[in-house]
Order: structure tokens, then C-alpha cells, then sequence
């Protein structure tokens, strides 16, 4: 057996534990909000560098625009774009037109700073365009350009910076004039490492060569769904990776900035390494001193208390005497505590008799609620069968178990299928075997609670027969307790004048012969002489009483004349 702790290093772990994980947290949410932090200055930084870059290239875009505008007013450039229009019907035409239109664009270059010229038609398909590198010409084909509405265009799956002005003649656009530059990244090498991504692919990047696929891989799964920013890991570092607008969006591409917030956070927290650990050495000191004092000043008035408890268990019952006196204020609060739960027991248990009476009442209203043509059929075999038992004679602690036990008489059709209770047709074989089953059921739902046990009588028996001929067991005469008799006859009576899925309701006359017929085959003879008297007795009385007032005779129940007989 492994020793157990005393009550003193308990009470230490306890006081001890719970502050050393606070600390713990703490630590871990004091990193947490730095690293936040970091990440917001970092996207801040990155938004004003952002806001400057944009004015800075918005002056730049304006002037090469107005540059490109010149160079779109040349009269040369306007008639040939016109004549190769003309020419949509005549290949060769438009080949010879070409050559003259790239002369043209050759001779204009001279004077422009840009890697490509591209001439487009007016549904922006490109016509004719030349290509330098390090000063000179290369060969360039201007079908392989894809020119769109954003700052980029491809070029052979390399993007350009471009700027696009249209070509008019009066009123009419001819087409576009469209001037690019390799796009590079290393004038942007303030924002970080930088990366142009299109079409879920990195274009170009500034990370050290072979970490495309893993940038690709993380920008995939973790930046899909954030269009804001996001965390990725590369190369065992962490980035914040935020987007940069550089003009007015960048279309079917994306530039993005990858900010180190390892880096960061190990530039910001390298001055102040020491003294987290001092503080945090000094904690923990702390924390054990003041757990020692707390568990010594909380053990001995402790002890007395379970000891005083102790004794309680060993008597069988809680004492609500325990002393409220000790040093400890906890303590004899605790006391209080369970004096006062010393006496809700005994509250609790006076109050149980009439918690299960209502739980009674619950059940039995829960059966009726799930027909409407039961609706009440529970309290009102209830209150006749105990009007019957009043009559009797019998002694009140059996007149109580007859009343409750009517209720719950039919709790066991809980397990009945609602197709088959509320069926307006007659019962099939199968369908009857089943109903008959509600009986039992009924009795395996209450024979669980100690305190239902004298009921189950009513609840399993109510349909056997006087003859023997009834169910589940088909006992005979003495053998069926008199309250389940009562109850028989009482829910048979109930059931025939109510309205039923099956068939409207009978007349009290109708209802009182098939009694007649079946006592002593299916009733106990006793009972149904007694209850029709009784029944008789009772309209007679009704109808005298309501005679004088003009209300018709309604024959309901036998609840009234049972109290005059009582």
C-alpha cells in the first residue's frame, strides 16, 4: 500500500500547486502578449512603409504615364494600328503591317527606360512588341503576353511591372501602348523577406535558394482562408506573413511580406533575459514560503474537524453540533456549513413523501398528455376508485394506495408505440399481444423505486379477470387483490364513456349494462354493485340539485356522492 500524504503536505501541494501553475500561465501569457504585440507593431511598421512605397510609386506610375502618353500620340503608330485593323481579312498584310508597326515601337524605345513594349488592339489582344535585356534586343513574341487590368502582366511565366495608356484617334481607341519592367524584389528588401506569389505559385522570393515548396506548402495550408495575415513556419523560424498593396492591388498576383517574429521577439526580450529569470526565481521562493506558513495555520483546526466528523460516520448520522469556535474562520465556516447541512437531511427527508407524490402526478399526467382522448383518464379512475374504497369502508392507508395506484394504473403504456394506442381501427393480432404488455412494463418502470412497491399490485394486475380469463396471469377470484378489483372496473367504466381514436364515448345506460354483463365473469360482482349504486345514487342527487339551477344532468363521476357516503 502506498503511504498516503498527511494532512500538512496536502494542504502545501495544494496552496503550492495551483500557484505554481499560475505562474506558469502567467509566463506563458505575458510571451503570448508579447508575441502579439510584436506581431501588431510589426503589421503597423509594414503598413506605414506601405503607405510611403504607394505615394512614392503612385508619382512614379504618374510620370511614366504621362510619358507613355507621348510617345501613344505619334501620328505613324495611330495609322498603322488603323491599317492593320483594316487588314483583318489579309494575313499578309498585317504581317507586313507588324514589321513596320515594331520598327516604329523599336524606334521609340530608344528613348524609353523599359525592358518591353507591347502594342494591343482594342479588345487588349497584344499586336506587336520588343524585348531588351542589358541594352540590347531579344527576340520576343507578342502573343505570349498576357496583359490584364493589374500592375503585372506574364511574360513567359515571368511577371513584368507594367503601365498601359490607351492609343485614340478623336473619339475611338485604337488600342493600348503598354511599357514594362522586370518586377525586383531587392528594391524592396525593407519590407523583409519578400515574396510575389500568382496562381498559388511563388513567381519570386528573397529566401535562400530551395525553400520555395515548403513556402508554397505553408502559405497553402495555414494562409488559405486569412487575407489579412497569417503565421507560417519556415526553415524552423516563424514568419507573420501580411500582404502589400502596392498601387491599387495587384490582380491575379500577390506580394507578400514575411515578417521574423522570432527574430523580433528575440531583439525585444534580449535586454530583459535576467531579469524575467530573477523574477521568476523569486516567485516560486515566495510561493513555497507562503505555502508552508498557509498549510500550518489551516491543519490542526482541520483535523478537529474531520475527527468530529469522523465520529458522526461512526454513529450513523450527521450531528449538526460540530463546533463553530475554532481559530480558523474557513473552518468554522465549514462548520456552519455542516450543521446546516445536518438539518436540510432532515427537511429532505420529510419533504421526500410529498416530492414522490408529485413525481406521481408528473408520471401519470405524461401518460394522459400523449393521447388527447385520455386526457385525464389517470385522475378520474383515481377518483372514483377512491370514492369506491371510501364507500367501502376500507382502511385509509389502503384508500391511499388505491388512489395513487389508479393513477400510475396505465404508466406502462409509456412503452407503447403511439401508432398502436391511437389506432382508430381495431387491433391486430400482433398489436394486441403488444398492448397487452403494459401491464408488465408498468411494473418493471416502478418496481426499481423501494417506495412504489405497494402499488405494483394495481399497476400489474388491473386487467385480470373475475373468470381467470384476463392478463398477464390469468389469475381468478380471491387471487385478485380487492383494490386491483376496484381499479378494474373503474378504468373499464372510464374508458367506455370517454371518446376513444376507435369510437365515440357510451351512454351511461350503455355503459352500466356491459358492467352488468360482465361481473362476475370479468368483475368482481362485489365491486360493480357497489359502484353502480353508487353511480345511481349520484345522478339521482345530481339531477335534483341542478333541477332547480336549469343545468343539464352531465353523469360524469361518482366523486361527489363518495364524499356524502364517506
Amino acid at each position: 500500500m502506498k503511504p498516503k500524504l498527511s494532512l500538512t503536505a496536502r494542504a502545501f501541494l495544494f496552496a503550492c500547486i495551483p500557484m505554481c501553475l499560475v505562474a506558469v500561465v502567467s509566463y506563458f501569457a505575458i510571451n503570448a502578449a508579447i508575441q502579439e504585440k510584436i506581431k501588431k507593431d510589426l503589421s503597423e511598421s509594414l503598413h506605414r512603409t506601405e503607405i510611403s512605397l504607394a505615394k512614392t510609386r503612385a508619382v512614379y506610375d504618374r510620370l511614366n504615364r504621362q510619358e507613355l502618353a507621348i510617345v501613344s500620340e505619334n501620328a505613324e503608330l495611330k495609322e498603322q494600328i488603323s491599317l492593320f485593323q483594316e487588314a483583318a481579312s489579309d494575313p499578309i498584310s498585317q504581317s507586313q503591317i507588324r514589321q513596320a508597326m515594331e520598327a516604329q515601337l523599336r524606334q521609340l524605345g530608344r528613348h524609353l527606360d523599359y525592358d518591353l513594349l507591347v502594342v494591343a488592339d482594342s479588345q487588349g489582344s497584344p499586336i506587336v512588341g520588343i524585348a531588351m535585356q542589358a541594352g540590347r534586343e531579344v527576340p520576343f513574341d507578342a502573343l505570349s503576353v498576357t496583359l490584364d487590368s493589374s500592375p503585372f502582366i506574364n511574360v513567359q511565366g515571368t511577371p513584368y511591372e507594367a503601365t498601359t495608356v490607351p492609343i485614340g484617334l478623336g473619339a475611338d481607341t485604337l488600342g493600348s501602348l503598354t511599357a514594362a519592367r522586370k518586377f525586383d524584389l531587392s528594391a524592396l528588401s525593407h519590407l523583409g523577406e519578400v515574396v510575389l506569389v500568382g496562381d498559388h505559385k511563388v513567381l519570386l522570393d528573397t529566401f535562400p535558394a530551395g525553400m520555395v515548396g515548403e513556402i508554397e506548402r505553408e502559405l497553402q495550408t495555414r494562409c488559405a482562408r486569412n487575407e489579412d495575415e497569417c503565421e507560417i513556419e519556415i526553415g524552423g523560424e516563424t514568419y507573420l506573413v501580411l500582404p502589400v498593396n502596392l498601387a491599387n492591388g495587384e490582380g491575379a498576383y500577390q506580394l507578400l511580406s514575411f515578417q521574423s517574429i522570432d527574430a523580433a521577439k528575440s531583439e525585444f526580450a534580449s535586454g530583459f533575459q535576467m531579469v524575467f529569470l530573477w523574477i521568476g526565481l523569486g516567485g516560486v521562493l515566495v510561493v513555497l514560503l507562503f505555502s508552508k506558513m498557509g498549510s500550518r495555520s489551516v491543519t490542526k483546526p482541520l483535523t478537529d474537524l474531520i475527527e468530529r466528523l469522523r465520529a458522526s460516520e461512526r454513529a450513523g448520522q450527521l450531528h449538526s453540533n460540530l463546533s463553530t469556535r475554532s481559530p480558523a474562520t474557513e473552518v468554522n465556516v465549514l462548520a456552519r456549513a455542516f450543521n446546516r447541512a445536518a438539518g436540510a437531511v432532515r427537511e429532505s427527508q420529510e419533504q421526500l413523501d410529498g416530492a414522490t407524490l408529485e413525481f406521481i402526478e408528473t408520471m401519470a399526467q405524461a401518460l394522459d398528455a400523449r393521447d388527447p382522448y385520455t386526457a385525464g383518464h389517470s385522475n378520474r379512475v383515481s377518483t372514483n376508485s377512491t370514492a369506491v374504497a371510501n364507500a367501502m369502508a376500507l382502511p385509509p392507508d389502503q384508500i391511499e394506495i388505491i388512489r395513487i395506484g389508479a393513477k400510475l394504473h396505465d404508466i406502462g403504456k409509456i412503452g407503447i408505440s403511439d401508432d398502436i394506442i391511437q389506432k382508430p381501427g381495431r387491433l391486430s393480432d400482433e398489436e394486441l399481444a403488444l398492448i397487452k404488455q403494459h401491464p408488465q412494463i408498468g411494473k418493471r418502470i416502478l418496481e426499481k423505486v423501494g417506495r412504489f412497491q405497494e402499488y405494483l399490485p394495481i399497476v400489474e394486475l388491473h386487467h385480470e379477470n373475475h373468470d381467470g380469463s384476463g392478463y398477464p396471469y390469468g389469475l381468478k377470484g380471491e387471487k385478485i387483490p380487492l383494490s386491483v378489483g376496484i381499479v378494474h372496473v373503474v378504468d373499464v367504466y372510464d374508458a367506455l364513456t370517454s371518446d376513444r381514436a376507435y369510437r365515440k364515448a357510451l351512454s351511461w345506460e350503455q355503459a352500466s349494462q356491459l358492467l352488468v354483463s360482465g361481473s362476475g365473469t370479468q368483475f368482481d360482482p362485489d365491486v360493480v354493485e357497489l359502484f353502480l349504486f353508487m353511480f345511481r345514487e349520484c345522478k339521482v342527487l345530481d339531477k335534483s340539485l341542478r333541477s332547480g339551477s336549469g343545468v343539464e344532468d352531465s353523469g360524469t363521476g361518482v366523486g361527489q356522492y363518495a364524499v356524502n357516503v364517506a
